[in-house]
Protein backbone atom coordinates (compact mmCIF):
# COMPACT_ATOMS: atom_id res chain seq x y z
CA UNK A 1 0.00 0.00 0.00
CA UNK A 2 1.79 3.52 -0.95
CA UNK A 3 -0.21 7.05 -0.25
CA UNK A 4 0.18 9.60 -2.10
CA UNK A 5 3.42 11.62 -2.16
CA UNK A 6 0.95 15.48 -1.31
CA UNK A 7 3.47 18.11 -0.56
CA UNK A 8 6.06 17.96 1.73
CA UNK A 9 5.13 19.44 5.20
CA UNK A 10 8.39 18.76 7.37
CA UNK A 11 9.50 16.74 9.81
CA UNK A 12 9.11 17.18 13.34
CA UNK A 13 11.27 14.75 15.70
CA UNK A 14 9.81 14.54 19.48
CA UNK A 15 7.54 17.96 19.68
CA UNK A 16 7.28 19.03 22.80
CA UNK A 17 5.52 22.08 21.83
CA UNK A 18 1.49 22.24 21.50
CA UNK A 19 1.46 24.20 19.11
CA UNK A 20 2.43 21.48 16.53
CA UNK A 21 -0.83 19.36 17.70
CA UNK A 22 -2.87 22.01 17.74
CA UNK A 23 -1.92 22.98 13.57
CA UNK A 24 -3.39 19.47 12.76
CA UNK A 25 -6.79 21.50 13.22
CA UNK A 26 -6.13 23.01 9.51
CA UNK A 27 -3.98 20.10 8.46
CA UNK A 28 -5.51 17.94 5.49
CA UNK A 29 -3.08 15.41 4.73
CA UNK A 30 -1.09 12.16 6.00
CA UNK A 31 1.08 11.90 8.77
CA UNK A 32 3.96 9.60 8.88
CA UNK A 33 4.93 8.59 12.76
CA UNK A 34 7.62 6.56 13.57
CA UNK A 35 8.46 5.65 17.17
CA UNK A 36 10.48 3.06 19.29
CA UNK A 37 7.29 0.65 19.11
CA UNK A 38 6.72 1.29 15.41
CA UNK A 39 6.15 2.52 12.61
CA UNK A 40 2.83 4.26 10.92
CA UNK A 41 0.42 7.45 9.69
CA UNK A 42 -2.78 8.89 10.00
CA UNK A 43 -4.66 10.35 7.70
CA UNK A 44 -6.29 13.71 8.86
CA UNK A 45 -8.76 16.14 7.54
CA UNK A 46 -8.54 19.36 9.56
CA UNK A 47 -7.54 17.73 12.74
CA UNK A 48 -10.45 14.84 12.29
CA UNK A 49 -8.65 11.69 12.48
CA UNK A 50 -9.61 9.49 9.07
CA UNK A 51 -8.03 6.63 9.29
CA UNK A 52 -4.62 4.87 11.01
CA UNK A 53 -2.36 2.21 10.46
CA UNK A 54 0.52 0.91 12.68
CA UNK A 55 3.37 -1.59 12.35
CA UNK A 56 5.32 -3.22 15.59
CA UNK A 57 7.96 -5.97 15.37
CA UNK A 58 4.78 -8.16 16.80
CA UNK A 59 2.08 -7.29 13.99
CA UNK A 60 0.63 -4.41 11.81
CA UNK A 61 -2.88 -2.43 13.73
CA UNK A 62 -5.64 -0.84 11.71
CA UNK A 63 -8.03 1.81 12.42
CA UNK A 64 -8.52 2.85 16.33
CA UNK A 65 -6.28 0.36 17.42
CA UNK A 66 -3.56 1.48 15.31
CA UNK A 67 -3.92 4.59 17.52
CA UNK A 68 -3.06 2.86 20.63
CA UNK A 69 -0.20 1.13 19.47
CA UNK A 70 1.61 4.59 18.40
CA UNK A 71 1.13 5.67 21.75
CA UNK A 72 2.13 2.48 23.97
CA UNK A 73 4.61 2.39 26.16
CA UNK A 74 7.88 0.88 25.27
CA UNK A 75 10.15 1.90 28.66
CA UNK A 76 12.13 3.67 26.09
CA UNK A 77 12.01 7.16 28.06
CA UNK A 78 14.76 8.44 25.60
CA UNK A 79 13.06 7.22 22.28
CA UNK A 80 13.23 9.05 19.14
CA UNK A 81 9.10 10.17 17.91
CA UNK A 82 9.22 11.87 14.38
CA UNK A 83 6.14 13.25 12.51
CA UNK A 84 6.72 13.91 8.90
CA UNK A 85 3.82 15.66 6.89
CA UNK A 86 2.14 15.43 3.74
CA UNK A 87 -0.26 17.59 2.81
CA UNK A 88 -2.85 16.74 0.18
CA UNK A 89 -4.75 18.42 -2.23
CA UNK A 90 -8.36 17.54 -3.21
CA UNK A 91 -7.54 15.17 -5.25
CA UNK A 92 -4.78 13.78 -3.26
CA UNK A 93 -6.79 13.57 -0.04
CA UNK A 94 -9.34 11.77 -2.49
CA UNK A 95 -7.08 9.12 -3.43
CA UNK A 96 -5.59 8.70 -0.18
CA UNK A 97 -9.06 7.80 1.13
CA UNK A 98 -9.93 5.53 -1.08
CA UNK A 99 -6.92 3.69 -0.25
CA UNK A 100 -7.30 3.54 3.20
CA UNK A 101 -11.09 2.76 2.75
CA UNK A 102 -9.93 -0.09 0.49
CA UNK A 103 -7.30 -1.44 3.09
CA UNK A 104 -9.64 -1.47 6.37
CA UNK A 105 -7.72 1.50 7.98
CA UNK A 106 -10.65 3.56 8.66
CA UNK A 107 -11.19 4.80 11.91
CA UNK A 108 -14.84 3.63 12.83
CA UNK A 109 -17.33 4.62 15.75
CA UNK A 110 -17.36 0.90 16.39
CA UNK A 111 -14.88 -1.06 15.60
CA UNK A 112 -14.85 -4.97 15.27
CA UNK A 113 -13.68 -6.22 18.74
CA UNK A 114 -14.77 -3.34 20.66
CA UNK A 115 -17.58 -3.66 23.79
CA UNK A 116 -20.93 -2.39 22.25
CA UNK A 117 -21.60 1.20 23.37
CA UNK A 118 -23.87 1.47 25.76
CA UNK A 119 -27.42 2.42 25.16
CA UNK A 120 -28.19 5.64 26.12
CA UNK A 121 -29.63 6.42 29.62
CA UNK A 122 -31.76 8.38 30.96
CA UNK A 123 -30.23 10.94 33.80
CA UNK A 124 -31.37 10.72 37.31
CA UNK A 125 -34.01 12.83 38.36
CA UNK A 126 -32.87 16.59 39.03
CA UNK A 127 -31.59 16.54 42.98
CA UNK A 128 -29.35 13.09 42.21
CA UNK A 129 -25.64 13.02 40.72
CA UNK A 130 -26.18 13.90 37.12
CA UNK A 131 -29.42 14.76 37.61
CA UNK A 132 -31.14 17.24 35.01
CA UNK A 133 -33.85 15.82 33.49
CA UNK A 134 -31.87 14.79 30.01
CA UNK A 135 -30.90 12.07 28.42
CA UNK A 136 -27.13 11.72 28.49
CA UNK A 137 -25.21 9.28 26.61
CA UNK A 138 -22.60 7.58 27.96
CA UNK A 139 -18.89 6.55 26.33
CA UNK A 140 -17.13 3.32 25.06
CA UNK A 141 -15.41 2.23 28.66
CA UNK A 142 -12.73 1.11 25.66
CA UNK A 143 -12.22 5.01 25.09
CA UNK A 144 -11.56 5.45 28.41
CA UNK A 145 -9.15 2.61 29.16
CA UNK A 146 -7.33 3.65 25.42
CA UNK A 147 -6.84 6.38 27.86
CA UNK A 148 -5.33 5.42 30.69
CA UNK A 149 -3.61 3.45 28.76
CA UNK A 150 -1.19 6.15 27.84
CA UNK A 151 2.35 6.44 28.99
CA UNK A 152 2.01 8.79 32.07
CA UNK A 153 -1.80 9.15 32.30
CA UNK A 154 -2.89 8.41 36.42
CA UNK A 155 -6.70 8.87 35.87
CA UNK A 156 -9.21 9.45 33.50
CA UNK A 157 -13.23 10.42 33.87
CA UNK A 158 -16.10 11.60 31.97
CA UNK A 159 -18.29 13.96 33.43
CA UNK A 160 -21.80 15.25 33.03
CA UNK A 161 -23.55 18.50 34.90
CA UNK A 162 -20.67 18.91 37.05
CA UNK A 163 -20.47 14.87 38.64
CA UNK A 164 -18.29 11.66 37.31
CA UNK A 165 -20.09 9.37 35.70
CA UNK A 166 -17.20 7.14 34.36
CA UNK A 167 -13.83 6.77 35.89
CA UNK A 168 -10.99 4.96 35.69
CA UNK A 169 -7.63 5.30 37.04
CA UNK A 170 -6.56 6.97 40.76
CA UNK A 171 -7.91 10.28 41.72
CA UNK A 172 -10.65 11.50 43.41
CA UNK A 173 -13.07 13.20 40.30
CA UNK A 174 -16.07 13.44 42.58
CA UNK A 175 -14.62 16.45 44.32
CA UNK A 176 -13.31 18.08 41.07
CA UNK A 177 -15.78 17.21 38.55
CA UNK A 178 -17.78 20.16 39.15
CA UNK A 179 -14.65 22.47 39.05
CA UNK A 180 -13.66 21.26 35.88
CA UNK A 181 -16.59 21.82 33.88
CA UNK A 182 -16.51 25.18 35.27
CA UNK A 183 -13.32 25.73 33.68
CA UNK A 184 -14.40 24.28 30.60
CA UNK A 185 -17.27 26.07 30.41
CA UNK A 186 -15.31 29.68 30.82
CA UNK A 187 -13.00 28.51 27.95
CA UNK A 188 -16.06 28.28 25.90
CA UNK A 189 -17.50 31.12 26.96
CA UNK A 190 -13.79 32.95 25.94
CA UNK A 191 -13.44 31.33 22.82
CA UNK A 192 -16.86 32.77 21.55
CA UNK A 193 -15.94 35.84 22.60
CA UNK A 194 -12.47 36.05 21.41
CA UNK A 195 -14.17 34.46 18.04
CA UNK A 196 -11.46 31.84 18.39
CA UNK A 197 -13.61 29.04 16.82
CA UNK A 198 -15.31 25.76 18.90
CA UNK A 199 -13.05 24.82 21.50
CA UNK A 200 -11.53 21.31 21.63
CA UNK A 201 -9.30 21.46 24.47
CA UNK A 202 -7.83 22.97 27.61
CA UNK A 203 -4.48 22.18 29.20
CA UNK A 204 -3.63 22.72 33.43
CA UNK A 205 0.12 22.66 34.35
CA UNK A 206 0.80 22.75 37.63
CA UNK A 207 4.51 21.12 38.87
CA UNK A 208 3.38 18.35 39.92
CA UNK A 209 0.47 17.00 37.24
CA UNK A 210 -1.16 18.11 33.94
CA UNK A 211 -4.97 18.16 33.28
CA UNK A 212 -6.75 17.63 29.95
CA UNK A 213 -10.39 18.89 29.65
CA UNK A 214 -12.12 18.23 26.53
CA UNK A 215 -15.74 18.46 25.32
CA UNK A 216 -16.62 14.79 23.88
CA UNK A 217 -20.73 14.42 22.69
CA UNK A 218 -22.91 15.30 25.96
CA UNK A 219 -20.04 14.57 28.60
CA UNK A 220 -16.61 16.46 29.16
CA UNK A 221 -13.19 14.44 29.68
CA UNK A 222 -10.70 14.79 32.15
CA UNK A 223 -7.27 13.34 31.84
CA UNK A 224 -5.10 13.47 34.52
CA UNK A 225 -1.27 12.60 33.95
CA UNK A 226 2.19 13.33 35.52
CA UNK A 227 4.27 16.50 35.35
CA UNK A 228 6.17 15.53 32.54
CA UNK A 229 4.08 13.60 30.38
CA UNK A 230 4.36 14.07 26.94
CA UNK A 231 0.77 15.10 25.95
CA UNK A 232 0.67 15.27 21.78
CA UNK A 233 -0.09 11.72 21.47
CA UNK A 234 -2.53 11.75 24.00
CA UNK A 235 -4.16 14.89 22.51
CA UNK A 236 -4.43 12.89 19.33
CA UNK A 237 -5.97 9.97 20.94
CA UNK A 238 -8.81 12.14 22.55
CA UNK A 239 -9.22 14.12 19.09
CA UNK A 240 -9.97 11.08 17.79
CA UNK A 241 -12.63 9.91 20.40
CA UNK A 242 -14.14 13.62 20.28
CA UNK A 243 -14.87 12.85 16.40
CA UNK A 244 -16.67 10.05 16.80
CA UNK A 245 -18.52 11.32 19.56
CA UNK A 246 -19.71 14.59 17.41
CA UNK A 247 -20.41 12.66 14.51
Amino acid sequence: MKLPAGTDGGTITNPRDEKFFDELTAFRGAVEIRTPAGTGFILVNEGRLIAAMFRTASGSFKGGSALSGMTADTGDENGTHTFHLRKYNDVEFERALQICSDSGLLIAPEEPGQPETAAPEEAPAAGSPGGSGVTRQYLDQSHLQKILNQPGVIAVSAFFEGFPVQSMGDADFEHVAASAEDFMRAGVKIAEEMKAGPLEQMILETNEHKFIIAPCGDLFLCVFTTADTQLGLIRVVLKSIQSESFR
